[in-house]
């Protein structure tokens, strides 16, 4: 039997616990686009980069900030990045063609693994008075750097709680810039998906600001017409005063790539992204919930190298 969820699936992954070199690769470089300062992508694209590095020392990976998810997508479509992160919704609507204006299908954006449950956060100011998204009308409300998967996910929400964006003073900033303008003021609340914790929202909780839940029958409405929006927990410690969980909604976070990079290249990438992940595990929380019999489950479809990685991988076990 077995065990959905959790890295104990790599005993049967891993043959003997040990590591099967790949196949000889002529040195070559690889550009993975990740996120900005302060965000998730930032932080998971920095570790797992490293352990590339070390896992693989032919392959040389050449980090790239991106704005996160779309423009991650849209740099790999355009041939400026071969591997990066995008959350699961962006990642389809790019390659069905409903992200881009001229509904162009993202016909290069291929899938290598379904990592983590990214969720999001929703914190007001200290002293804003929003308690929950109705209360954002009127407000100041960031949403994440241009080209951050944040905005969609946002814009979602409020939707949902007929909270019309020409009512709300959207701003696109930083991540690592919302912390210090709710705390001055200048910002009345902020959206940012990331796996816990992080860093801006706990300063942001340290100056006062609070989470709000997003739960409830509207948000089950909204995940019922949008598949990819799960539901999601923010342990209670997490964060600074918040000694409760707090509900809200994810989406899953994917490794995706370009259908140019050669297939033996995917191949390595995608087997030692399995190797490192009880590394990785022990930095990064919300790895450790990764499901590895659903890492396959992309919504765009699979890099050949990634799909013979897990067709090997299910004939081991």
């Amino acid at each position: 039997m077995k065990t959905r969820g959790g890295l104990f699936l790599l005993a049967s992954i891993l043959v003997g616990g040990c590591r099967q070199e790949p196949a000889s690769i002529a040195p070559t470089h690889v550009r993975f686009t990740t996120g900005t300062p302060g965000g998730g992508f930032r932080l998971l694209g920095d570790a797992l980069a490293r352990e590339y590095r070390t896992a693989l020392p032919t392959i040389i990976i050449d980090l790239q900030e991106g704005g996160g998810s779309v423009s991650n997508a849209e740099a790999i479509q355009r041939g400026d990045a071969d591997i990066g992160f995008a959350f699961a919704d962006v990642a389809y609507t790019a390659f069905a063609g409903g992200l881009s204006s001229n509904r162009q299908p993202f016909d290069r954006l291929r899938g290598i693994a379904v990592l983590q449950l990214t969720p999001l956060h929703l914190v007001a100011g200290a002293g804003s008075g929003i308690t929950d998204v109705v209360g954002l009308r009127g407000k100041r409300v960031g949403v994440g750097p241009p080209g951050s998967g944040t905005a969609l996910t946002a814009n979602l929400v409020m939707s949902a709680f007929n909270v019309h964006p020409s009512s709300v003073h959207i701003e696109s900033i930083a991540f690592n810039e919302q912390a210090g303008r709710l705390a001055d003021g200048t910002l009345d609340a902020i959206f940012a998906a990331g796996s816990d914790p992080l860093e801006g929202v706990a300063t942001a909780a340290r100056s006062g600001a609070r989470l709000i839940p997003l739960h409830g029958p509207l948000v089950e409405t909204l995940r019922q017409q949008h598949p990819f929006l799960r539901r999601a927990m923010i342990p209670g410690g997490t964060y600074p005063d918040h000694p409760s969980p707090i509900e809200t909604i994810g989406v899953d976070n994917i490794l995706v790539c370009s259908s140019t990079l050669d297939e033996a290249i995917v191949y390595a990438l995608t087997k030692s992204l399995f190797e490192v992940l009880p590394v990785l595990a022990t930095e990064q929380r919300a790895l450790r919930s990764i499901d590895l019999e659903q890492a396959p489950a992309t919504p765009i479809p699979l890099h050949d190298g990634a799909a013979r990685y897990y067709r090997e991988r299910e004939i081991a076990q």
